[in-house]
């Protein structure tokens, strides 16, 4: 495609249709200053002012349309004064500055919509005028903007359309009328073509009044098309702009503005038909050239064209075989240097030029023209590979673009049904330990129910063991509604955790004990059982829970650190006797006494947290042996390294790494959440240190946490 010629092409038909009139302009403008001088008010000056616009010369009906929105203003017809902004519109497409001040005016006119008579008519009509003027404002960065602005302009609007297109219909018309202008720029063939069919879906979806957007695109996409070799679209499109232009003939005489005239337009959509004169029947051709010839005697715009560019002769005598009279049309045509409008045509001018030559027989004019169009063809397809390779540049980027958001949202929900998981295990373990609680009162209730019942036919000598019975029914009737309480409250401590749920958890295990403790003896073995398993499973859920609130209070960036004086020795002896009840049957639990007697400053209480968690671990899998706790005094770097030691399973090296992420479990058998090791190393990194594994220990494992000295 010649750039050039596209937005030649483009900016005439687009900046405004033209107009012509077979009268004498300067004294029908007389005539009409005349008859302008005698209105009394702005509505009746409206018309006679739109005839002046028609006929003026293009600086003095500037003016004029410009006077008309003050006019229109001042008449209290918005809808006359938004027509007059789109004239002027097409005025500006040089100037971006003006064209932003157009659109800024049309946001006065939003409050306006309750005084018209037909108010979605109006709100159309507005919304057609700001889109309009974007379109314009489009034309002139593809037109004005350099080439490095208009790639990252282009990479931005597709990435948008693609990833984010916006929901409201003009919207959508302004991003994907930006993209094609923008790679019209570009020369982008196959991929621009498939943009401009988009932008017609949604041009065809706007009412039936959006006559300038509609013939705006239908300009556009005829010269696209035909420039991409898609002549039966191009003249699609060119069918649907004469329906258009039609339309707005009778429009205009309707509002009393004959002069308007669009002849010059119809001759160079005539003109386009007949270069496709190879598709086209000789009834078609006759009626095309009869159109565009009849235009030409009575239209001086199209005639100069036609003088410059004869170009329906040129196809007409080649659609009959004319090649004498089609080839001296073109000689003078070529021949002519001044004649710059034809430059865009100049390639196909001389395939035609070979082709007459060689029917004729004209040698010297054969091996000429062969010559001027192998050197253009060469420029031509220098010109379509770059094309091509910045059309490829575009779908990559686009392709890339499309990619990550979709890797982005395969993430997202990936991540989304990992919480999922995690709170359907929580739940479903929670709500575990409370189905074992209720059994359990129950049971107990039960068996309270039937000591009542003997009690009641007890002897009265046993009075005084009735009144102890008593006393123990109504301890566990409490028990039994608190208990029943904590069920009746499950669904609301599952969605509402926090640190008080220690509380509730803590007041199930003393009532265990309260009930085991005042059972008789034969029952107290087969009650402590239960209370123990009650005991176990409120542990693992309190692990759990302070697990998720550590974690959220780290991610949170909320957690306290207090630092403080901490003798190493009397913290290493606090955390070893805090995690003995955990150890397995025959598994020694040691600290490395050769430790030596010093104090740091530190949080003791992270400190004490950490190295829990990784006792714990130790104690969890490790089912014979040792663990060890110690650590060592490193002057020259002022740190203190802890290691842990046991004889455990042991962990492969190559999930060194992965046993530190967020519910990660190697063995899913195991008790717990998966956050010990990943809240130990968050807080070993807040305070200043890390948390690894020795991956050169291989007799189980061994974790080394590092701790800086202050």
């Amino acid at each position: 495609m010649n750039q050039k010629h596209f937005f030649l092409s483009l900016l005439t038909c687009l900046v405004s249709f033209t107009i012509s009139a077979n009268v004498s302009p300067q004294n029908l403008a007389d005539s009409l200053y005349q008859r302008l001088s005698t209105m009394t008010t702005p509505a009746d000056s409206l018309t006679v002012m739109g005839n002046l616009f028609d006929i003026l010369p293009r600086d003095q009906s500037t003016i004029i349309g410009t006077q008309m929105v003050d006019v229109s203003e001042r008449a209290g017809k918005p809808e006359a004064a938004l027509e007059s902004l789109r004239h002027l519109a097409n005025r500006y497409l040089k100037n971006d500055s003006m064209l932003t001040e157009l659109y800024n005016r049309t946001l006065k006119y939003s409050n306006q919509a309750g005084q018209t008579a037909d108010n979605k008519a109006y709100i159309d009509e507005l919304e057609e005028t700001r889109t309009f003027i974007q379109l314009s404002r489009n034309i002139h960065q593809a037109m004005y903007a350099d080439e490095q602005s208009r790639k990252e302009l282009l990479h931005n609007l597709i990435r948008t359309n693609t990833l984010t297109p916006p929901s409201d219909i003009y919207d959508q018309i302004v991003i994907l009328h930006a993209v094609c202008t923008l790679l019209a720029r570009n020369g982008s063939g196959d991929l621009l073509s498939g943009y401009m069919d988009k932008l017609g879906e949604l041009i065809n979806q706007l009412p039936a009044s959006a006559l300038s957007l509609r013939n705006a695109y239908y300009v556009h996409a005829a010269v696209i098309y035909a420039d991409n070799e898609q002549f039966e679209k191009s003249m699609q499109a060119d069918l649907k702009t004469l329906d258009g232009i039609s339309k707005l003939e009778t429009m205009y005489k309707k509002k009393g503005r004959p002069f308007r005239n669009f002849d010059a337009n119809r001759y160079i959509i005539y003109t386009r038909f007949l270069s496709n004169f190879p598709m086209l029947s000789f009834h078609e051709v006759e009626k095309y050239y009869n159109r565009a010839m009849k235009i030409v005697k009575k239209d001086q715009t199209a005639a100069n064209t036609n003088k410059a560019f004869p170009a329906p002769q040129i196809y007409y005598n080649l659609a009959y075989k004319n090649y004498a009279k089609a080839l001296a049309y073109i000689n003078e045509t070529i021949d002519n240097p001044k004649k710059l409008y034809n430059q865009a045509h100049q390639r196909k001018l001389l395939k035609y030029q070979i082709e007459c030559a060689e029917a004729l027989g004209e040698t010297e004019t054969l091996l000429k023209a062969s010559r001027e169009y192998n050197r253009l063809l060469e420029l031509y397809l220098s010109e379509r590979l770059d094309e091509k390779y910045k059309e490829l540049q575009v779908m990559h980027d686009t392709y890339d673009m499309s990619r990550n958001y979709n890797n982005l949202q395969m993430d997202k929900q990936r991540s989304e049904s990992k919480s999922v998981r995690f709170i359907m295990i929580l739940s479903a373990t929670a709500a575990i330990i409370l189905l074992i609680s209720v059994i359990v009162l129950y049971r107990l209730y039960r068996k309270n129910r039937t000591l009542v019942h003997t009690l009641d036919e007890s002897n009265k000598a046993l009075r005084s063991e009735s009144e102890n019975l008593e006393k123990s029914r109504s301890e566990l009737l409490t028990a039994r509604d608190i208990a029943q309480k904590a069920n009746n409250l499950k669904t609301d401590f599952i969605k509402n955790m926090s640190y008080e749920v220690n509380a509730p958890l803590k007041a199930i295990n003393e009532y265990c004990r309260l009930i085991v403790d005042c059972s008789d003896a034969t029952n107290k073995k087969y009650l402590e059982r239960f209370s123990s398993l009650v005991e176990l499973n409120s542990e693992l859920l309190t692990t759990i829970i302070n697990d998720v609130l550590h974690i959220s209070e780290i991610d949170s960036s909320s957690v306290p650190i207090h630092n403080r004086s901490t003798d190493l020795r009397a913290l290493c002896s606090m955390v070893l006797d805090g995690v003995r009840h955990r150890l397995s049957a025959g598994v020694a639990l040691q600290f490395d006494t050769a430790s030596p007697t010093i104090s740091v400053l530190t949080d003791p209480q992270r400190v004490h947290q950490i190295l829990l968690n990784l006792l714990t671990n130790a104690a969890k899998f490790t089912a014979k042996g040792s663990i060890t706790l110690a650590y060592t005094i490193d002057d020259d770097n002022k740190k203190v390294t802890f290691s842990v030691t046991d004889t455990g399973i042991g962990i492969k090296p190559t999930n060194k790494e992965a046993i530190f992420d967020r519910f990660v479990k190697l063995d899913r058998e195991t008790q717990g959440a998966g956050l010990g090791l990943t809240i130990s190393r968050m807080l070993a990194r807040i305070l200043g240190g890390d948390l690894n594994l020795d991956t050169s220990y291989n007799k189980g494992a061994r974790f080394i946490f590092t701790l800086p000295m202050k």
